[in-house]
């Protein structure tokens, strides 16, 4: 009870040392932030609030990151015991009540929903029968502000304000087509191949390979809505595509064009709204979710990863 008098007393909270934590460990706002689930300025005005409330300086803002004073080193070791303190709290409540049970839903991209979360949710399922899944394909961050998903699993390079949660990994991209289309279509320059193209896909290749979005569409012999359409597609043999990479690991029927593609790369997320993050069963599925997930990261990474301009 000491502890946390001292604490209040000086205006800070658990959210704040893990704040401090994740930018000690990291040594930058930008690592902070995927740690936190946050983006580059929730997290600064966040340590520049701490800081004034503390009346002390904690890091040193210097070109190569934010290096600890010695304020923040102390700050560092009494919030690490404080962590450790809150995660054994955490494991012995949520050991009372291992029957989580209720509804969650959750909404993902339409590649991961339909080629790699239902076998997720199912194995967590086994674990927590009374849990029931209500699985969308989603792309929209407001369905978080607005509560009509609880866990939004995300493609993105900057999640919405208003999310909490997890980065998992890089996400990244490549040109792929079938062998008996690149054997028809010879060597030739990106723009001049017919194209199979996802509809969210076409503002990523302006100005990568396109000086237009009319120029990218009068390559495209195929346009679609639906991102595993536009693969059978291109496995079909009408062009070439950009397709993530953990979507062709293992699959002979697509060959890289230029394989992940550094331009074209995202970050795996796995979300939820503030208010949601301290619920036993969404809490428990994304522990899940993203435990399981960044076990594949290198399948999502696709490495080794190059830039377009070295592509052949």
């Amino acid at each position: 009870m000491a502890a946390q008098s001292s604490v209040s007393s000086h205006g800070v909270e658990w959210n704040d040392l893990e704040v401090v934590l994740a930018i000690c460990r990291t040594g930058s706002l930008s690592g902070a932030a995927r740690q936190l689930g946050n983006n580059h300025s929730t997290v600064f005005r966040k340590i520049s609030a701490i800081e004034k409330r503390m009346g002390v300086r904690l890091f040193e803002r210097l070109p190569t990151g934010y290096e600890m004073t010695e304020a923040g080193e102390a700050a560092m070791r009494y919030a690490e015991r404080i962590e450790g303190e809150v995660h054994a709290m955490e494991r012995e409540l949520l050991g009372r009540d291992t029957r989580l049970r209720g509804k969650i839903r959750v909404s993902a991209p339409e590649g991961p929903t339909i080629l790699i979360l239902p076998s997720l949710i199912a194995e967590f399922r086994r674990q927590h029968p009374e849990v029931r899944v209500d699985l969308v394909m989603g792309l929209d961050a407001a369905d978080l502000s607005r509560r009509e998903t609880d866990i939004a699993v995300r493609v993105t390079r900057r999640p919405p304000e208003m999310s909490v949660g997890r980065f998992v990994c890089d996400f990244k991209f490549g040109i792929y087509a079938a062998p008996d289309y690149l054997a028809r279509a010879g060597e030739r320059d990106l723009k001049d191949h017919d194209w199979v193209m996802p509809h969210l896909v076409v503002d990523w290749m302006v100005p990568l390979v396109w000086k237009s979005r009319e120029a990218v569409y009068e390559s495209c012999v195929f346009t679609s809505n639906s991102v595993l359409a536009c693969v059978e597609a291109a496995r079909k043999g009408m062009g070439v595509s950009v397709i993530s990479t953990f979507v062709v690991e293992g699959d002979d029927t697509l060959l890289p064009v230029t394989g992940p593609v550094e331009e074209l790369a995202m970050e795996l997320w796995v979300l939820t709204h503030p208010d949601l993050r301290r619920t036993a069963r969404v809490a428990a599925l994304m522990q899940f979710l993203v435990e399981k997930l960044s076990a594949q990261k290198p399948i999502f990474e696709g490495r080794p990863s190059r830039r377009l301009n070295e592509a052949g």
